[in-house]
């Protein structure tokens, strides 16, 4: 599944749901937790009940944090679900230590043996603030079901008294922390914090570029105006693809160490051209099934 762009959508706007399957996103994220009020929430609930089994691509829920009543009636609203609604997984906001992944997996768990499931829910474990940080390689770890970490930037400079930035220097350090616990736990490159200003379309693509450069796969989105940029940033080039094919085709040609255009060609440099050849291709088959499926 692609990761590079994730679009949350609060899960009160009904005409905003009404779209989901429209969305240019890899993925969708309706959001029960920040984007809706207090007051609202079982309202939402109400709707996502409504329009939940129209969903015909992929979805994560954005529960409420736990410990709170939300998240428990979040949970019941996934487990009133059944074999009805095709549900990818589910986003943990605030997620801050191993035993926060366990009970959402032990809950996950039930409601697929009580429904019969084929298939198994994911968990993307959201990483919000100094604790999370901290023990992150135990949170990517915590289960099988982890999907990737995503990082929420906002509530972290938020935790830790830290001054937003043009340059986002305050966020390098947890940016870090979470690309290598992910490469640790091999669930693969995370997914970046959110880019507020969405107005201003430089700001983040640069954004996108230095955390791709840091090895995040895709940035978590506010406004569907984010999305074509996105999915440009986080896919190869041209011309990392027309590179990429052509030191592969060179492979059978040499043996160990070799040079091409004037660079050293060794096993990092070969992994990482197979990589952007992977990419590519997923690309390719992601749009050719949506292209099949608007056609039907």
């Amino acid at each position: 599944m692609l990761t590079r762009s994730l679009l949350f959508v609060p899960a009160d706007k009904e005409k905003m749901l009404l779209k989901i399957n429209h969305l240019e996103s890899d993925i969708v994220i309706i959001d029960l937790e920040d984007a809706v009020a207090p007051d609202d929430k079982q309202y939402a609930r109400n709707l996502l009940k409504r329009h939940a089994p129209s969903w015909n691509r992929p979805v994560f829920i954005r529960i409420n944090s736990t410990g709170t009543t939300d998240y428990d009636q979040d949970i019941n609203l996934i487990n009133s679900f059944g074999n009805d609604v095709d549900l990818e997984g589910v986003m943990l906001p605030k997620a801050s230590c191993q035993d926060d992944i366990i009970k959402l997996a032990n809950y996950l768990e039930k409601i697929e043996q009580r429904h019969h499931l084929t298939t198994s829910y994911q968990i993307m474990p959201l990483i919000e603030n100094a604790i999370g940080v901290k023990y992150a390689d135990e949170i990517a770890s915590a289960s099988e079901r982890i999907f990737k970490l995503a990082f929420g930037g906002v509530d972290f400079i938020n935790d830790i008294g830290a001054q937003e930035t043009k340059q986002e220097h305050e966020l390098l350090h947890a940016r870090s922390e979470i690309v290598i616990a992910s490469r640790i736990a091999n669930i693969g490159q995370p997914i970046d914090t959110v880019y507020t200003d969405f107005q201003n379309s430089e700001g983040f693509m640069e954004s996108s570029r230095f955390v791709k450069s840091l090895g995040f796969s895709g940035k978590l989105l506010i406004h569907p105006a984010q999305i074509e940029p996105a999915n440009k940033v986080f896919s190869p080039s041209r011309e990392e693809v027309d590179d990429a094919e052509k030191l592969i085709s060179q492979l059978r040609h040499q043996s160990g160490t070799f040079q091409l255009g004037g660079k050293m060609v060794d096993k990092p440099v070969i992994e990482k051209a197979y990589r952007v050849l992977n990419d590519h291709k997923a690309i390719l088959n992601q749009n050719k099934e949506e292209n099949n499926g608007s056609t039907t």
